[in-house]
């Protein structure tokens, strides 16, 4: 059970007096109780499904799990990480200071909230009545009890809690670099795993029934302690429900603070917000675009907006804000809106465009930048400037054309994408779709692919030319940022941006001092688990780098060949 509320944790004045429990730490005990609770519920759904093999493989492998969550140190985490996350829900639901949100983190609210309820028939049936009574919970019984009267309501148990847990991966994992290329995957586990589980348990309940096994092992006096336990807990977790509902909604209509501040948007838009709202609910309660992929959990920066007016009415960055603020170099002036609480007037600038299609979804994962290791390539044509200078511009350009046209055929023979031309250079990735490891394999490739192709290029251009064409190129692999940048950037193509493209470049720059044509880095090599110990090894130094960087300069593209060749011999021994 797990409230998606997109605020922070910090109390501020006007707050009624709520914990002031620090947010990663919230943030990480919710995730990691989240994670404790699918581990067992993956476990009790493999175990549902083994019903389509036989009864007797649902008793072996539930007698496996039983022993290891009942065991003294899996019942204390279990049974702690589902109170610990249930507390947690409701702690940031009566938080909550807007009912509005997306359709998926209402959906994940609502069926949190109704999971407990609905659990407490199943949990009091069979670990409370194990504990108490001794009755033993094992498939057979549980099945009879719950054949045919309960099928619907443990069919839609299972559905319920299911859903509220993918609900609760998508948002973990959406911003993760490997997600849009592994959704599809994973959301055929999604469907299936459910689908075996619910036919599993059916189809042994129905077997049982048929076959005349069932057994009822209930008592009088089980069921005499069981029903008003269950009948009162229900009423106690519904009107602790409804209290946190309830008070959340007294926060959002302002009953506990009378006052308002006023928040400026661009374009002169003011709207009036309760003191400790967070920006991005003040903008969600009225209906003002603000992107927020991550659903309000400082875990991405599309939120952020720059304060243009009201600094002295705004607490200092947490832990959280901090981190996220820090990575992305914002200025002084740019804050995370989901951990943002208004304290004052205040006048502010979203700095994402508001999407018109539902941001962070897989359809264009790098319309809002995602980071993934690639590799990354630039070749440059040694001494065009003094080539082209005494030439007519029709032979420049048509000389320029020949060069280009065949270096990013190279580029895209080999499984590359060219991302710009910037005059005489090319700047290529590789790896965006097959990973760093083929994609060093294949800038390597085709790094070896452009050496090849030069001189049947300087041969062609021989009467146009003076002497011939050198090219330096530099190749580097690491993280960077991929997204489509500047205008019409969601119809453009991707471009890569960071720390990996400079060095990719000053690795191009490095061949004028080495007196080479091509200079990789040692990640590279790495990435591509290819043996370079015959390879030459030099360091330098790269601006922005505390430490030197392992290069190999290399003057053909038969020390290419060879080793990946001897790579793709040993591929199928690994």
């Amino acid at each position: 059970m797990s409230a998606q509320d997109p605020s922070s944790d910090a109390p501020v004045a006007g707050q009624v007096g709520w914990p002031s429990f620090r947010r990663p730490r919230v943030q990480q005990l919710q995730l990691w109780t989240g994670l404790i609770l699918f581990s067992f519920v993956l476990s009790h759904f493999a175990n549902h499904a083994l019903g389509l093999v036989s009864v007797e493989a649902m008793e072996s492998f539930g007698g496996i799990r039983s022993g290891l969550w009942r065991s003294l140190p899996g019942t204390v985490l279990l049974y702690g990480a589902l109170l610990t996350h249930i507390v947690i829900a409701l702690w940031k639901t009566a938080k909550r200071r807007t009912w509005r949100m997306p359709i998926a983190e209402a959906a994940q609210l609502f069926l949190g909230l109704t999971i407990p309820i609905m659990l407490l028939d199943h949990l009091i049936g069979t670990r409370a009545l194990y504990e108490v009574f001794g009755i033993e919970d094992a498939y057979r019984n549980v099945l009879s009890l719950q054949w045919p009267g309960l099928a619907v309501w443990q069919s839609t148990l299972l559905v319920v809690v299911w859903t509220h847990a993918m609900i609760g991966l998508h948002f973990w994992l959406r911003m993760r670099s490997w997600y849009p290329k592994a959704a599809p995957f994973l959301l055929a586990l999604a469907v299936l795993i459910p689908a075996l589980a619910l036919a599993g348990w059916i189809e042994a309940a129905r077997r049982i029934v048929i076959a005349g096994e069932t057994e009822r092992t209930l008592t009088r006096e089980s069921i005499l302690w069981a029903d008003p336990v269950i009948r009162w807990t229900r009423w106690g977790l519904i009107a602790l429900i409804a209290a946190t509902v309830l008070t959340s909604l007294a926060m959002s209509f302002g009953v506990f603070d009378r006052a308002r501040v006023r928040v400026t948007y661009p374009h002169g838009r003011m709207v009036r917000a309760r003191p400790g709202q967070t920006l991005l609910e003040v903008s969600r309660e009225n209906g003002i675009p603000h992107t927020s992929v991550c659903g309000g959990r400082a875990r991405c920066s599309t939120c952020r907006t720059r304060i243009k007016g009201g600094h002295e009415h705004l607490p200092p960055p947490e832990r959280a804000e901090k981190a996220v603020l820090a990575r992305i170099s914002a200025s002084q002036d740019v804050r995370l809106a989901c951990q943002l609480r208004v304290k004052g007037d205040v006048s502010v600038q979203p700095l994402f465009p508001a999407a018109t299609r539902r941001a962070g979804s897989t359809e264009d994962g790098y319309r809002w930048g995602i980071e993934q290791s690639i590799a990354i390539l630039f070749i440059d044509i040694r001494g065009f400037t003094a080539l082209s200078e005494r030439r007519l511009p029709f032979d420049v350009v048509f000389i320029l054309n020949e060069y280009l046209n065949t270096m990013s055929s190279m580029v895209t023979r080999n499984g590359g994408i060219v991302d710009k031309f910037i005059g005489d250079s090319v700047m290529a990735l590789f790896g965006i779709t097959s990973g760093p490891q083929a994609g060093c394999r294949e800038a390597l490739k085709a790094a070896a692919a452009m050496m090849e192709a030069l001189p049947d290029l300087n041969e062609r251009l021989r009467e146009e030319l003076s002497g011939e064409l050198r090219v330096g190129i530099g190749i580097h692999a690491g993280p960077a940022i991929l997204g489509h940048v500047g205008v019409g950037a969601a119809s453009g193509g991707i471009t890569a941006l960071g720390d990996t493209v400079n060095t990719a470049s000053r690795l191009e720059g490095a061949t004028k001092e080495f007196g080479t044509t091509l200079v990789v880095s040692d990640e590279v090599a790495r990435y591509a688990d290819i043996d370079v110990s015959s390879w030459r090894v030099e360091r330098i130094m790269v601006r922005g780098r505390t430490t030197p960087l392992t290069v190999h300069p290399i003057a053909g593209p038969g020390p290419l060949r060879d080793a990946l060749a001897a790579a793709e011999r040993l591929k199928p021994a690994a």
